[in-house]
């Protein structure tokens, strides 16, 4: 897959020069990119992305999507105990674009992004192979294992 993704900037840089970007955005982001969504994200910086985003408006129960977001607002960071007695955290984000608003589900590693101020109201995001779900709140999106939220530049 990543030999695929980096045919996308052969023209542009040598394979050590994109592996050196994939790394880098890896140690900036930590868990939440795995290689090759470090890759597309490079890829995306180059103007050379491949996403296909869809529309809050097109959000079905089941669905993996990708959709370019803004951040109207946050809830406060709620702490809870699992079933297995392990502790979580949890915060909410109301989030819009033109066709319609949604509510993204941010768990444990990500709450800390917001603390920090990476994630805030105002902000554009894009959500990457992430999933959709319906809860009592409506349709929901929440981060996979190997999905990815990015701030946009």
């Amino acid at each position: 897959m990543r030999a695929t993704l980096y045919d996308r900037a052969k023209d542009l840089m040598t394979k050590e020069e994109f592996e050196s970007h994939v790394r880098a955005k890896i140690e900036e982001w930590g868990v939440l990119l795995d290689e090759d969504s470090a890759a597309r994200f490079v890829l995306d910086e180059l103007g050379r992305g491949t996403a296909n985003f869809q529309t809050v408006k097109e959000l079905r129960e089941g669905m993996e999507v990708t959709l370019r977001v803004h951040v109207d607002g946050f809830s406060s960071v709620r702490e809870f105990r699992r079933q297995d007695g392990s502790s979580g955290r949890v915060v909410n984000a109301d989030i819009s674009d033109d066709t319609g608003r949604s509510r993204l589900v941010l768990w444990d590693e990500d709450v800390a992004l917001v603390e920090q101020g990476r994630f805030r109201q105002g902000m554009t995001l894009r959500l990457v192979d992430c999933f959709v779900r319906a809860s009592r709140f409506g349709i929901e999106v929440s981060r996979g294992k190997f999905g990815a939220i990015l701030p946009e530049a």
